[in-house]
């Protein structure tokens, strides 16, 4: 189906516009939709090596080839079942992106360091709270209940299960027309090489 129908038919049914144009085209957490790289993780907040992933090499990946405009970097949310507050934290996730990449930052952050606190106790809420803003908290607050976050985070999983991602973290790196698949952690020094490699052709 194209994608502007799809597009149509989405709003048509009273999905956020917002949302919507996130979902078509998921915004660069950092980097930009013409970066000559782009990666895109699949990633649940509970899942220890996506916790690895993220701290030891994407946040590098971030600001040393993101914030150069080098690589655009795609986070979606792939909860799973196995996590019983995975979705929860997806949800807070989510709810921050929509506010801005800056809020996203802040909670995906926090989320990964306190892992082992609230993947054992639940209290997921204090954890976002001290991330944000008492006025950004409230608006999170309220769109984690939106039934749209919820489309949206199946709309992931959906994507996530169409192109055969089982395990988290899941990535795939493109570049020159060709994708490649990787499930499992990288850390950064050879994932550098591999961008530096693929930059320099």
């Amino acid at each position: 189906m194209p994608k502007n129908l799809v597009l149509v038919l989405l709003l048509a049914i009273g999905f956020p516009a917002g949302l919507v144009q996130a979902q078509m085209n998921p915004p660069c957490v950092a980097g930009k939709l013409t970066s000559p790289v782009k990666i895109e993780v699949f990633s649940d907040y509970q899942c220890p090596a996506c916790r690895a992933f993220y701290l030891g090499t994407m946040k590098q990946v971030l600001s040393e080839y993101g914030d150069a405009g080098k690589v655009c970097v795609v986070y979606h949310e792939f909860p799973l079942s196995m996590h019983p507050h995975a979705v929860p934290a997806a949800q807070y996730g989510h709810a921050a992106m929509q506010l801005g990449v800056r809020q996203w930052f802040q909670v995906t952050n926090a989320l990964f360091e306190a892992q082992p606190e609230w993947a054992a106790s639940g209290k997921l809420e204090p954890v976002v709270a001290g991330a944000l803003s008492s006025e950004d908290m409230d608006k999170v607050r309220k769109m984690v209940d939106d039934p749209a976050i919820n489309a949206a985070i199946k709309r992931d999983i959906e994507l996530g299960q169409s192109r055969e991602v089982n395990s988290t973290p899941t990535f795939f790196i493109t570049a020159k027309g060709k994708t490649e698949k990787v499930a499992s952690v990288v850390q950064y020094p050879i994932l550098k090489r591999y961008l530096d490699h693929l930059l320099a052709e």
